[in-house]
C-alpha cells in the first residue's frame, strides 16, 4: 500500500499547485482536534458479534487529529491526518461470564478532499460541505478468556491492514478573531477498496488476528475454523472539533 501513500501526497501537492495558480486570495490554516467517532453497519455490534464472525462488534471510540486547509473564493481543498481507537469486551455468547473476549482497533486516516463553503455576509459563521477519499490502516489486539474452538487465553496482535475509503459530510466554521473554530460531521466508508480474507492456519484464530473484510473462501456453516460468511463493511460516523489557525 506504500503506492497508495504516494498517490495521496501527489494529490495533496497537486491540489496545493493548483489552487495557488488559479486565485491569489488564498488562505491556508492548519491546527488539530478532538472527535467521537460511532461505528455503523458491520463495524458495530457486541462481543457475540465479533465471535461468531458476523460483525467486528466495535463501541464508539475517541478521535485525534490534525487538519490543514487551503481555500480560496468558493472552495476549500482539505488534508486530515487522525488516530482513532475502539474497542469492546464481554461474554462471548449470552451470559457466560466465564468466557469473555476483550479487542480493540487502533486506525489511522489520511483524508484528502474539496470543501464547498457558503460565505454568510457579515457573519462569524461559514457553513461548508465537504467529500473525500482516504487510506486507511487499522491494527490492535485482541484476548479471549476461557473461550473453546482451541482459542489461546492470551493477549494477541491483529496483524495490520491496509483499506481505501471515501466519505462525506459537512461543518461549520466560527471565526474568534485569530482562530477559526471548525464544528463537523463525516460518514466515512473505510474499507471500500482492498477487502480480502487472510490467513496462514487452518485455525479459528485466524479469523480474528487479521482484518479480513471479506468473506472466508472455506467457509461452511458446519466448520468451527471458518466462520466468516460475508463481506463486512468497515464505516463510521465522526464528530470533530478542530481548532485552526491561519498562517
Amino acid at each position: 500500500m506504500k503506492n497508495s501513500y504516494f498517490f495521496f501526497i501527489a494529490i495533496i501537492l497537486s491540489v496545493i499547485v493548483f489552487t495557488f495558480e488559479t486565485n491569489a486570495q488564498i488562505t491556508f490554516q492548519v491546527g488539530g482536534g478532538i472527535g467521537y467517532s460511532i461505528p455503523t453497519g458491520d463495524y458495530g455490534g457486541t462481543p457475540a458479534d465479533f465471535y461468531s464472525g458476523s460483525k467486528y462488534g466495535m463501541e464508539p471510540g475517541f478521535n485525534f487529529h490534525g487538519k490543514a486547509r487551503v481555500g480560496f473564493v468558493f472552495i476549500n481543498a482539505f488534508g486530515e491526518i487522525g488516530y482513532t481507537t475502539f474497542s469492546n469486551e464481554g461474554a462471548i455468547a449470552g451470559n457466560e461470564a466465564d468466557k469473555t473476549v476483550k479487542y480493540s482497533n487502533n486506525v489511522v486516516s489520511i483524508k484528502v478532499g474539496p470543501e464547498f463553503k457558503f460565505s454568510i455576509p457579515l457573519s462569524p459563521i461559514t457553513p461548508y460541505l465537504d467529500g473525500f477519499v482516504s487510506v486507511n490502516t487499522f491494527s490492535g489486539k485482541v484476548e479471549f478468556k476461557g473461550a473453546p474452538n482451541g482459542l489461546p487465553s492470551t493477549e494477541v496482535d491483529i496483524n495490520s491492514a491496509t483499506r481505501i475509503g471515501i466519505g462525506a459530510g459537512g461543518g461549520v466554521l466560527f471565526s474568534l478573531g485569530g482562530v477559526n473554530l471548525d464544528l463537523s460531521i463525516q460518514y466515512s466508508l473505510m474499507n471500500i477498496g482492498g477487502k480480502q480474507f487472510s490467513g496462514i492456519k487452518d485455525s479459528r484464530l485466524d479469523s480474528y488476528i487479521y482484518l479480513n473484510d471479506d468473506k472466508d473462501p472455506l467457509y461452511s456453516p458446519t466448520d468451527d475454523k471458518h466462520i466468516i460468511s460475508n463481506s463486512r463493511s468497515i464505516d463510521a460516523l465522526e464528530f470533530k472539533l478542530t481548532a485552526l489557525f491561519g498562517l
